[in-house]
């Protein structure tokens, strides 16, 4: 077989210090692979794998300075790898970033031809494809709302202001006490669940953000230490508890992310004990354009009339279920905000809570 040169290498330049551009590098790769059912472990010893088996590997981590990657190709039993070197160099207030892929050509086993028209349509027409409006702002949501991931996302996820009001409808409506399990779908940073545990019960956790549930075990230690809390990764519509075990579930500000609702829904009917209870807080389309509903996440979020909302939780199973416009200025004002940012809350409600039981 000829063989046909097959090193790629590209150089940026970035506005970040070193140790900036590489947080903010190595932050996307990761949700990047997700996309693809593959998982990105970072760290000297990290690992790339998919569905539970290694298919590449950290080979060098230099924070700020040099990062390594290597994995196999199309033939699982060849020894050819790809190997992609980042280096950060340092200039007059910025960095160089250079990236070099080299051996994908002798891992695929194309021929010259196929391997050329190979690199034009999974890398040439990458860019173009990735820079379109729609990809950008889907990219931004992702990042920021439905599957948030680097340093900003996980600062703003850690402790946030204005889901605070949120949070004690929630618990108004949950009204815990030592006996209840919780579950809450889509737990972000695990907030929410610091205010649920100091009621004394125990709780658990999804998200389908690896990074946010790393974030809520972190911030909820020690109820993770005395084993009054896990939180894992997972899809709400395919939650990975036993049934009927759960006394309540809660979640907030992620329904309209979730593709499939009503098996969202069913799912946390399955898991609930007889008689349980779900509080879910979600906006309405009166919120577009707000700072709860900003663009270019307001675009990629599902908004349910009152009715609909209702009619998705009677479907998935449960016996009763209502929907309510609650008014938050009160619990604004109970979090401590201040008057500007209490008037984010007064007036009509744009905001819709369900609440359900199981029978």
């Amino acid at each position: 077989m000829t063989r046909l040169r097959s090193d790629l290498s590209v150089r940026m330049e970035f506005a970040l210090d070193p140790a900036a551009a590489f947080t903010a590098f190595m932050d996307d790769p990761a949700m990047g692979l997700a996309r693809h059912g593959m998982r990105l472990r970072p760290g000297p010893d990290g690992r790339i794998t998919e569905r539970g088996d290694e298919v590449g590997r950290v080979v060098a981590w230099v924070p700020g300075r040099h990062v390594r990657l290597e994995w196999r190709g199309a033939d699982p039993d060849a020894d050819a790898r790809v190997r992609l070197d980042l280096g950060f160099a340092p200039l007059s207030g910025r960095t160089r970033v250079g990236l070099a892929c080299r051996g994908w050509g002798d891992a695929l086993k194309l021929r010259p031809p196929e391997l050329a028209g190979w690199f034009a349509q999974a890398v040439g027409a990458a860019l173009p494809r990735a820079t379109t409006p729609e990809a950008v702002r889907g990219w931004v949501t992702d990042r920021l709302a439905r599957r948030p991931s680097g340093a900003a996302a996980c600062e703003g996820y850690r402790d946030p202001t204005f889901p605070r009001p949120n949070f004690k409808l929630l618990l108004a409506g949950l009204g815990l006490t030592q006996e209840d399990f919780l579950l809450e779908v889509g737990c972000g940073g695990g907030a929410f669940l610091r205010d649920a545990l100091r009621s004394g019960c125990r709780a658990a956790a999804v998200d389908h953000s690896l990074e946010m549930v790393r974030l809520a075990r972190e911030e909820n230690r020690d109820s993770v230490l005395t084993g009054r809390f896990e939180a894992v990764q997972a899809e709400a519509a395919r939650i990975p508890f036993a049934g009927r075990q759960f006394t309540c579930v809660a979640t907030a500000n992620v329904f309209g992310f979730i593709d499939a609702p009503v098996e969202a829904l069913t799912e946390i009917h399955r898991v609930l004990a007889p008689g349980g209870r779900l509080v879910l807080f979600t906006l309405s389309r009166d919120m577009v354009g707000t700072p709860a509903a900003p663009e270019p996440m307001a675009s990629r979020f599902r908004f349910d009339e009152d009715q609909e909302l209702r009619r998705l939780a009677l479907e998935a199973g449960f016996a009763e279920a209502r929907v309510e416009r609650p008014d938050l200025e009160p619990y604004a004002r109970e979090v401590g905000l201040t008057e500007d940012e209490v008037l984010h809350f007064r007036g009509e409600s744009g905001c819709q809570l369900l609440t359900a039981r199981k029978a």
